[in-house]
């Protein structure tokens, strides 16, 4: 036993060109290495090289596209064409998507009609989809929130959602 380090195994000296090289390696607590003393022309030199490991991936990261809905005009009591909103994982480890909401002033004007991220796990580089339509009960602005919970270092995420609803009299006929 040297210090905290004991000795694995030994190999016999060698003599090459001149250098005499003894190589030792050692298991120091988590960390494997190898000392290597050598003597070349009286001089001695002496080393240590850490055993080579992946560095850690970097954690989630969520891009959202588009960043916000603007549903524009919509007659009062019909649904909207669905909008589409991409997630995906930038980041370099697994996302984990917990759930995906509605919330704000009004979300009952609005409606997940498609969800492939609840529940999913998003790899790096990959993405999932969330369909939004708009149906508003009245005139006016209506405003909401997508909230999406899942293990990004920035959760949750938050995407806007709004749109007016419009008497169908302001629509001109076809």
């Amino acid at each position: 036993m040297i210090g905290d380090f004991h000795e694995s195994k030994k190999m016999r000296d060698t003599t090459r060109n001149g250098l005499n090289v003894v190589r030792i390696s050692l298991l120091a607590s988590a960390l494997l290495a190898v000392l290597s003393i050598g003597t070349l022309v009286g001089q001695s030199r002496m080393g240590l090289a850490p055993v080579a490991q992946d560095p850690p991936a970097s954690p989630p990261y969520v891009s959202l596209a588009p960043d916000n809905l603007d549903f524009g005009d919509q007659v009062v009591g019909w649904r909207s064409v669905a909008k589409r909103i991409t997630l995906k994982n930038t980041g370099g480890s697994a996302l984990n998507i917990d759930s995906v909401e509605l919330g704000g002033d009004n979300p009952t004007a609005f409606a997940i009609s498609r969800d492939t991220c609840t529940g999913a796990t998003v790899e790096a580089d990959k993405a999932c989809i969330v369909d939004v339509t708009f149906t508003p009960a009245r005139t006016g602005g209506r405003n909401a929130r997508l909230k999406i919970n899942d293990n990004a270092l920035d959760s949750p995420q938050r995407l806007r959602l709004k749109g007016n609803g419009i008497n169908s009299s302001a629509v001109p006929p076809f």
